[in-house]
């Protein structure tokens, strides 16, 4: 429970709603109460055959007699403690005076019980008994319509507050999760790579799931339950409050049996949680790589890793199963023995006829069979709501471990910052530095820190270069650009533009200067006109249509059936990867940023296209900076390049043009003689 007051402000704009269902909870507690005291007329006419009308008349006359027995007794009483001396009345040790005290105290609780008595009874006598039937059997029929009549009533108003209390569920983690869709679109790269596709997606799923059921239960079962709880207390402290707080003696016991209990539950559901996240990687992994699952004839693999991962899944969901399995009988055997605690003195004192066990006074008067039988209806309708609230306590403890996994997701801060006092910051046109750029990637283990990804490095790319940054795999040249829109910082040293460290620009105007095209190229649902405008929501059509042309795009637009509003499917899936490579570029060509990132952008085209992207290039890459990088460099390439950086190992190792890089750098000259170069272009010895 301590984690919900959290969602107090995602509940709030519908805390209307909430009220009116805490109000349908007190109508519902007072309509159980209503059913379970006609229990008492009922026993009363089965059981004891008594007129109602009789027992009425017969209370009143009997509590009216007393009454006077009662007056006449503390009279004498009340003379004889005036006849006794002052100096006796204030002594301690006056066994004599105190006893008499003793009785005018305990006389007058027994007469102030039976005018009590009186005045009930009288009230029912003149306000309700004229209506009442004098045949025993039709009394006990409308006794029966009016039970079934107030239990159709409640089961109305329990629709209703279930109707309400899931509307606020609903809104509530629809609140949620737009707080945690905005909050981690808030963070920055490495740290949402750290948590993963897969605990994220659980976050937003099953977590969100797991959140709104325990609302639910939160706002219907446990008030209702409680409410009627307490309600059926009241009736039994009514009918003998004495045995009554005998049974409460359990609730401490109860109380530290819960709190024991929903710990060793909350830490099994988060494990739980946890797993199941672990799940959605397993499954993520598979469909995202189907081809060469399928390619490979590899699906056992799949299957072999999907049960492992639900293996661990299943034991720690049945460990959750297993607590809440022995809860159940725990708490429903606590409510029997502090059910017990109290019946069992109640038959002692009816059977016998007393009003006390032992000299400890546990009743007003000698009870019958038909208050005992009430008292135990009383305490029945106590115990059935405890074990509706026992049998939920194990979802809305798996739901306070939900709340807390989202809210530790909501609760980290990003480790690229937006600074709130920058200065506007126009396009760029002078510089692009990297100043002693150190930075390593960060690990869920504090303990096993990678090495360093880049180390030392400095570069410096004047305004309208075309800097090709080339290495084999793993030397940092995308880690080195990833710094420029700061995906992520440097842990030393800084990147400036036109003299200014990213750190002091905001976010918004730096990410404008920026444009991307990756290797994986990044495609959304929708249109193919969506896709171009994507960078640029208010171009006009025309102004995409020219991006396209640009961009080679207009062969692909022709050839669908419904041109540029055609929808490409999940992620572009319905065209090839050079298809969504040149829709990519189209994109970041009508974006126009001051600063171009190529990573790798025509690694799936052929050589057909990817020429006639690098002549588009041409033109493009003018009055920007543009940073390209590749493997290697083709003949089509190296005519826009006008400075080539050679990266190993985190390090820039040579920095030039592509004649003296070959002259003097052997990692360049293996990398430009690869054979992974397009076929049929001339090789060049090294000299």
């Amino acid at each position: 429970m301590d984690s919900f007051p959290r969602l107090w402000p995602y509940i709030r704009p519908h805390r209307q709603r909430l009220v009116v269902s805490i109000v349908l909870g007190f109508m519902i507690a007072i309509l159980w109460g209503a059913n379970l005291t006609a229990a008492f007329p009922i026993v009363k006419i089965l059981l004891e055959g008594k007129n109602l009308h009789e027992y009425v008349e017969q209370t009143v006359a009997e509590a009216s007699e007393k009454e006077q027995q009662l007056l006449t007794e503390l009279k004498e009483l009340d003379t004889k403690l005036r006849g006794v001396e002052p100096a006796a009345m204030s002594a301690e040790k006056d066994p004599e005076t105190l006893e008499l005290l003793r009785s005018q105290a305990r006389k007058q609780r027994e007469l102030a019980s039976k005018q009590s008595t009186i005045y009930q009874f009288g009230w029912l006598q003149y306000h309700v008994m004229p209506y009442v039937p004098q045949n025993e059997f039709q009394i006990l029929a409308w006794l029966l319509v009016i039970v079934l009549a107030a239990t159709a009533v409640k089961g109305v108003l329990i629709f209703f507050q279930d109707v309400l209390v899931g509307s606020v569920a609903e809104s509530t983690v629809r609140g949620v999760r737009q707080q945690m869709l905005d909050r981690a679109l808030g963070l920055d790269y490495q740290t949402l790579s750290l948590e993963g596709h897969s605990g994220l997606m659980s976050r937003f799923t099953y977590d969100a799931e797991q959140l709104s059921q325990g609302i639910s239960l939160l706002g219907g079962k446990m008030i209702r339950e409680p409410l009627k709880c307490i309600a059926c207390m009241i009736l039994a402290l009514v009918v003998n409050w004495r045995l009554t707080l005998l049974s409460l003696v359990f609730i401490p016991l109860l109380g530290l049996f819960l709190s024991r209990f929903g710990k060793m539950l909350k830490r099994a559901s988060r494990r739980m949680m946890e797993s199941m996240s672990q799940i959605y990687k397993v499954l993520e992994e598979t469909f995202d790589g189907l081809k060469v699952v399928i390619g490979y004839h590899n699906a056992e693999h799949h299957q072999h890793l999907f049960e492992k991962q639900y293996d661990g899944y299943y034991k720690k969901a049945m460990r959750v199963v297993r607590i809440d399995a022995a809860a159940k009988p725990l708490l429903e055997l606590l409510g029997l023995a502090a059910m017990f605690v109290a019946l069992i003195p109640g038959a002692y004192l009816v059977l016998r006829g007393k009003t006390d066990i032992w000299g400890v006074q546990l009743s007003e008067g000698v009870m019958d069979a038909a208050a005992l039988g009430f008292l135990y209806a009383c305490l029945v309708g106590m115990l059935d709501p405890c074990r509706k609230m026992s049998s939920g306590f194990s979802r809305l403890k798996r739901s306070t471990a939900a709340i807390d996994r989202i809210f530790q997701l909501m609760d980290q801060q990003s480790l690229v910052t937006n600074p709130p006092d920058a200065k506007p910051f126009g396009r760029h046109e002078q510089t692009v530095e990297f100043r002693d750029v150190s930075f390593r990637y960060a690990t869920r283990d504090r303990h096993a820190q990678r090495g360093l990804a880049l180390e030392h490095v400095d570069l410096t790319a004047e305004f309208g270069e075309v800097v090709a940054i080339v290495g084999t795999n793993g030397c940092g040249k995308s880690t080195l650009v990833n710094l420029l829109p700061r995906y992520y910082d440097p842990d030393t040293g800084e990147v400036a533009i036109d003299g200014r460290p990213l750190q002091s620009l905001s976010l918004e105007d730096l990410r404008r200067q920026v444009g991307i095209v990756t290797q994986d190229t990044i495609l959304f649902e929708g249109t193919i006109l969506d896709n171009i405008r994507y960078g640029c929501p208010d171009a006009t059509r025309e102004q995409v249509e020219e991006a396209a042309r640009r961009a080679h795009v207009m062969p692909i637009v022709q050839s669908m059936p419904q041109g540029f509003d055609t929808f490409i499917g999940d992620k572009g899936k319905d065209l090839s990867g050079g298809q969504r490579q040149r829709i990519a570029l189209a994109r970041v060509i009508l974006r126009d940023p001051g600063i171009l990132i190529l990573d790798e952008a025509t690694s799936a085209a052929d050589a057909e296209s990817e020429s006639l992207i690098h002549e588009t290039l041409k033109t493009f890459v003018r009055n920007r900076t543009t940073f390209i990088i590749s493997h290697t460099l083709s003949k089509s390439l190296l005519d826009l390049v006008t400075k080539i950086v050679v990266m190993e190992n985190g390090k820039i190792v040579a920095c030039g043009a592509h004649d003296e890089l070959l002259a003097t750098s052997p990692l360049y000259q293996r990398l430009y003689s690869s054979p992974s170069r397009q076929i049929g272009e001339v090789v060049p010895k090294a000299a």
